[in-house]
């Protein structure tokens, strides 16, 4: 039986699948360096300042001086791993002696930074009302260092994080029964990240965050207009070229390793960057898991966009999160 014929078609399919395979890792792995890209420093922010900011992308009407803060203090610290320096703004409530105000940790989202006018603004609100505020660069963000110019999606740059508890606590002297959190999108998720890894911060707040890695890399895809079966081809990719894990460790951590501490997530109804069914999911993880969690759902409100559209509501309802979840009467502070 001649048999060359059976080896010619085997030969011809491992050669086939071995291109097929190169071609849908290659195109992972231009997925990912494209869509992973960080875009270091400031861009047309880098004007603003705790004392002055506006959003200098666009023209906006937004009363961006009623939160502008007259003190403030530039530091650096060491982050989250070795070589890694965060670049930060602390906005106290008193400028020479120490106070018992609790501290709120702003953190910003993918490609922006402390300089963003989102990020400002909602250090404003929380600083009018008596709280000390810590606003810092991720790695590979503003004008902290630049790691790899990739982000993580929050698996790595949560380490950030815990490194600002670290600073607050051993710098400032902060009682760590008065750290809470806020984060923004990708900040949402890091900020989700380091809740879940550290009990020292007591409190969360998820403003157009997610909650599952694997889907919201999917949706990234479609939403650049890629298929999302090659989702695997981008991670394989990130984990093999970029040592990115960027499904592990999850913002589900919050959830799991929650401590009965309180969580509150907010999404507007027509963000179409995160969309909202992660706060949905959020709401679903929470009940399995017996978490403390509150939701806002805020109508017609766009990504990053509550803050804007219902400026009032968004401060009260995240100042009184974190002055009953930090346990201290702010009006004492002012």
């Amino acid at each position: 039986m001649n048999k060359s014929p059976f080896k010619f078609s085997l030969i011809i399919f491992l050669l086939l699948t071995l291109v097929l395979s190169v071609a849908y890792f290659g195109v992972g792995y231009y997925i990912y360096s494209t869509l992973a890209r960080a875009e270091p420093g400031c861009s047309n922010d880098c004007v603003n300042n705790p004392s002055s900011f506006r959003d200098n992308s666009e023209e906006s009407d937004f009363p961006f001086d009623e939160y502008q803060v007259d003190y403030w203090e530039s530091h650096q610290y060491a982050g989250g791993d070795e070589g890694i320096i965060l670049d930060a703004w602390w906005l106290p409530i008193k400028q020479k002696e120490s106070s018992n105000a609790p501290v709120v940790i702003v953190v910003h989202g993918l490609r922006v930074s402390k300089y963003d006018p989102d990020m400002l603004t909602v250090a404003g609100m929380l600083h009018k009302e008596g709280l000390n505020v810590l606003l810092f660069d991720l790695r590979d963000h503003g004008k902290s260092t630049i790691e790899d110019g990739k982000v993580s999606i929050g698996t790595k740059e949560y380490r950030d994080v815990m490194a600002s508890v670290d600073w607050l606590i051993e710098i400032k002297r902060i009682d760590e029964k008065r750290i809470g959190i806020y984060g923004d999108s990708m900040g949402a998720a890091t900020a989700a990240i380091a809740f879940g890894k550290d009990d020292r911060i007591q409190s969360l707040v998820l403003d157009n965050g997610y909650l599952d890695l694997k889907k919201v890399v999917r949706e990234e895809l479609h939403r650049e207009g890629y298929p999302t079966w090659l989702a695997p081809g981008a991670i394989w990719a990130a984990s093999i070229f970029g040592g990115e894990t960027f499904l592990e460790p999850s913002p589900q951590l919050a959830f799991i390793n929650h401590l009965n501490r309180p969580i509150f997530a907010m999404h507007g109804t027509a963000d179409t960057r995160v969309l909202p069914h992660h706060t949905v999911d959020m709401e679903v993880m929470a009940q399995q898991k017996g978490a403390n969690l509150i939701t806002w759902f805020a109508d017609n409100a766009i990504h990053s966009g509550i803050k804007y559209m219902y400026p009032e509501e968004f401060s009260r309802r995240v100042v009184e999160f974190f002055s009953k979840s930090l346990e201290v009467e702010l009006a004492t502070n002012k």
